[in-house]
């Protein structure tokens, strides 16, 4: 069960990797001025800090989740 959840954990962060990479060069190679470039990469470059956040206080929930279950079973 740890080597399943350890790889769709690096899938997920393939998966993240990946579109912050793809995102940032279709950025860099549209033809536009570099001031609206710099902008949209700041904007993308929040989105994905606050995408990552979410998916950090999930993955906590999820680990509190299985903490407690734990507990659970050890005083049952």
């Amino acid at each position: 069960m740890t080597n399943e959840r350890n790889g769709m954990m690096a899938v997920g962060l393939s998966f993240l990797t990946g579109c912050l990479v793809g995102g940032i060069a279709g950025l860099l190679y549209a033809p536009q001025s570099g001031t609206r470039t710099r902008r949209q990469i700041e904007n993308f470059a929040a989105d994905v800090r606050e995408k990552a956040g979410e998916a950090t206080e999930q993955a906590t929930e999820a680990v509190q989740k299985v903490i407690e279950r734990g507990r659970s079973l050890v005083n049952a």
